[in-house]
């Protein structure tokens, strides 16, 4: 039941699985955003990664039951190209809050940015504290629910060191792997507070629930 993992307000979920910078994971967190937008509430997503498309959540807030258009109109969406870029709209992320009172925050590929050479390791590192800890007072301070998605700690993009950081400083986590072989393959979850494992498959239950 994907209700007993859903991200809670006030706390900081890192969601960490194979694929660049996490990919794996953002249709858990897709799947999060299209059920606030269709209880009519706002969400801001930060892409760190360059690959949102916000028509992936039509088939979701369909099957939903939602009204697209309007619900599109609710989701805030910024891209960063650099690391630098990133720092900035996550500086603003408070002050936006302000004004739409989003309950939710997803920052997909927050570590991506980091594997760039015009990065030193120093300004990496000082960088992803900053980031961790505007993250962590935005979720305590504006009652949202933060979602930061990045690779595995012993992924080959994101750096472990940092991908360890962001988990002892989050207050929520979910892992994710990939199970089967091609067309067989299937997202499995795991789900360390409650134990919970098993494969992701929102939909596969009861419509009337």
């Amino acid at each position: 039941d994907p209700a007993q993992i859903q991200p809670q307000a006030g706390q900081l979920y890192h969601l960490s699985g194979p694929g660049r910078s996490g990919k794996s994971m953002r249709c858990v967190a897709e799947h999060w955003v299209a059920n606030a937008l269709s209880r009519g509430q706002t969400v801001h997503w930060v892409d760190g990664a360059c690959r949102i498309d916000p028509a992936r959540f039509i088939p979701l807030l369909e099957a939903m039951g939602a009204d697209v258009e309007p619900c599109l109109a609710r989701l805030y969406l910024s891209r960063g190209f650099t690391l630098h870029q990133l720092d900035r709209q996550l500086e603003r992320l408070p002050e936006e809050l302000a004004i739409t009172r989003s309950p939710m925050v997803v920052v997909d590929g927050l570590l991506a940015m980091h594997a760039d050479d015009a990065v030193s390791s120093l300004e990496s590192r000082t960088l992803l504290r900053r980031h961790v800890g505007i993250l962590r007072n935005l979720a305590h301070r504006n009652h949202a629910a933060v979602i930061a998605i990045t690779g595995l700690d012993h992924g080959q993009i994101d750096s472990p060191q940092h991908v360890r950081y962001l988990r002892r400083h989050s207050q929520n986590h979910l892992e994710g792997t990939w199970r089967g072989r091609r067309r067989r393959r299937m997202l499995h979850v795991f789900h360390p507070r409650t134990g919970i494992r098993g494969a992701w498959r929102p939909f596969h239950r009861d419509p009337q629930t």
